[in-house]
């Protein structure tokens, strides 16, 4: 998790700093946003 975690933060994404604890969205995350999300969670899994 330390590694994705990290990768995401490089790319303007923040998570919760343990793989335990829950992430939410609400009607504040845009489709974009959602989509730019995704697309960051894809690049990181891609270097794993």
């Amino acid at each position: 998790f330390k590694h994705f975690f990290h990768g995401m933060l490089e790319r303007g994404v923040y998570l919760a700093p343990s793989a335990y604890e829950a992430g939410f969205m609400s009607q504040a995350h845009t489709d974009q946003l959602i989509d730019e999300t995704i697309a960051a969670a894809a690049a990181c899994f891609r270097e794993l």
